[in-house]
């Protein structure tokens, strides 16, 4: 229903305003952009509610583990990315050390 107004409101700019077409290929843009982020938060909520239900199989399971790690990395301080890459400097050094 709100696409209808919406396209009124679009076309009644495009017939009074000189750059009419402009505002409304802008509200029409913004629009699809808010559709597609709404689309992406309804699908992480599916995906962890069916973590949490046991519903996903292994390959499912992996991959979502993998999605939660590399967003928790994002949000880490310079601190503990520092720590972390002392850890895996440190690994990589066992491993090169027992070949």
């Amino acid at each position: 229903m709100y696409f209808v107004i919406f396209l009124l409101i679009g076309l009644v700019l495009c017939f009074l305003i000189p750059f009419g077409p402009i505002v409304a290929g802008g509200i029409i843009f913004a629009l699809v952009v808010d559709q597609y982020r709404q689309t992406m938060h309804m699908r992480e909520d599916i995906r962890d509610i069916k973590n949490h239900l046991g519903l996903m199989n292994n390959n499912e399971a992996k991959e979502y583990e993998l999605d939660k790690e590399y967003t928790q990395v994002d949000q880490l301080s310079s601190e503990e990315m520092n720590m972390i890459n002392r850890r895996i400097e440190a690994e990589l050094e066992k491993v090169s050390k027992k070949q």
